[in-house]
């Protein structure tokens, strides 16, 4: 008890002191300024949302619409508010639609998750994004360059935030979009992605790719496999070696599949000789764009840890409740970095620390690295890119995370 006491109260002294060095600069997004030239698009792609009434509906196809509306009420479904939140997203559609259909000099094409196709994204020179956060993230998936830009537009801002997408004032003024654009009154923001390249057992690293919607079972499946198809033709599949055909913008996740099952991996970062193995609920890896997402999430100190640190750090401790919810804010603020930063850091979920399992002297539970190679141990394994797009990721495969500036994406960020 004594030892544990003891190293409970240096961690809190080390906590404490990174609260007080904080400083009160707010993060700015690196930015390049493109004032001087007109945005003229020729080809757009709309990304629509598949809202929860869209996909609910698609599970039961064979019943008319007042036996549907009856089995959402017995299973305690909010029937009104899904349809209403439906029927938001669709005017805002409709509202795009209408304006690029009075500019002659615009084509446009609507997608969404149960159409999508890597051939629209090659066809369009703008995307346009029509939800919220995970519908931004699924368009940027298939954009593999940094030079095809995009957009988003939050179909509902009184209930979802939309990091993401543009300013809610956009929702109800979409023609001022493109009036932006034509004006040259826009910047992009270039955010890192990160590229994963499995190495291991052919039969290990060409399984099929799925989409975390698939688990429930949502229809589209063969449209993510346009990329699988290809390789496959081309013989790729002989090769003990293969770089997955999308790139990460928020975070990629590996661990078990089982949530409550332990994750066994080994971890290995930038030129380090050696791995070092651990157990825990599996490791995410993060962009400075996902920072402000799960990665924040994972890592962030509630007010209550807080209390109770600085009540171990202190032995007086005389902070109100307000200071001690500054102090909680300002240090999960201080987790995100900028979204161009080349590095990528990882957070190990509750890792597992004991004295059979110590923790390496030269390893951290959270950390920056340029390079991270992950070997595993999981037997029903996956590494999932930005919640969607996962691959099986079992015993034995090894994988490489890296960021490349030509993998960047080309966001457009117009004046709030």
């Amino acid at each position: 008890m004594t030892v544990f006491v003891s190293c409970f109260r240096r961690e809190a002294g080390r906590i404490l002191l990174s609260l007080q060095t904080f400083s009160k600069n707010s993060l700015n997004l690196s930015i390049m300024r493109h004032q001087s030239s007109s945005l003229v698009p020729e080809r757009v792609l709309i990304v629509s949302k598949v809202s929860r009434y869209q996909f609910e509906r698609s599970q039961e196809p064979d019943i008319d619409d007042r036996e549907f509306k009856s089995r959402l009420l017995d299973r305690g479904a909010n029937y009104d508010s899904m349809l209403a939140s439906h029927e938001k997203n669709k005017i805002v559609e409709m509202k795009l639609v209408d304006t690029l259909k009075k500019k002659n000099n615009i084509n446009y094409q609507i997608t969404d998750r149960f159409t999508i196709k890597k051939a629209d994204f090659d066809w369009a020179d703008l995307v346009i994004a029509i939800g919220g956060d995970g519908t931004f993230l699924l368009g940027a998936n298939f954009i593999m360059d940094n030079k095809k830009p995009i957009l988003g537009i939050n179909s509902d801002p009184d209930s979802s935030e939309g990091y993401l997408m543009l300013h809610r004032r956009y929702t109800d003024d979409i023609p001022k979009i493109f009036e932006l654009l034509t004006a040259g009154d826009y910047e992009f923001v270039m955010r890192t992605r990160i590229g994963v390249t499995l190495q291991g057992e052919k039969s290990k690293i060409w399984q099929q790719p799925f989409h975390m919607h698939e688990k429930n079972q949502i229809p589209g499946y063969e449209n993510y496999q346009t990329d699988f198809s290809k390789e496959l033709e081309s013989g790729g599949r002989k090769f003990h070696q293969r770089k997955l055909p999308w790139l990460a913008l928020n975070e990629v996740f590996i661990g078990e599949a089982l949530s409550a099952k332990t994750s066994l991996l080994e971890i290995r970062m930038d030129d380090e000789e050696n791995y070092h193995k651990f157990k825990s609920s599996g490791i995410c890896i993060s962009t400075g764009t996902g920072s402000s997402s799960w990665y924040k999430a994972i890592n962030s100190l509630t007010p209550q840890i807080v209390k109770e640190v600085l009540n171990v750090a202190t032995l007086n401790n005389k902070y109100t409740d307000k200071e001690i919810e500054k102090i909680s804010n300002d240090y999960n603020n201080r987790l995100q970095f900028k979204s161009d930063d080349t590095r990528i850091s990882y957070a190990i979920r509750d890792i597992i620390l004991n004295e059979i399992w110590p923790l390496p002297k030269t390893m951290k539970p959270r950390g920056f690295c340029n390079r991270l190679t992950i070997r595993s141990h999981c037997y029903d394994g996956g590494l999932v890119l930005d919640g969607g797009i996962g691959v099986p990721f079992n015993i034995g495969t090894i994988a490489l995370l890296e960021t490349n500036p030509d993998d960047a994406l080309r966001t457009i960020k117009l004046p709030n």
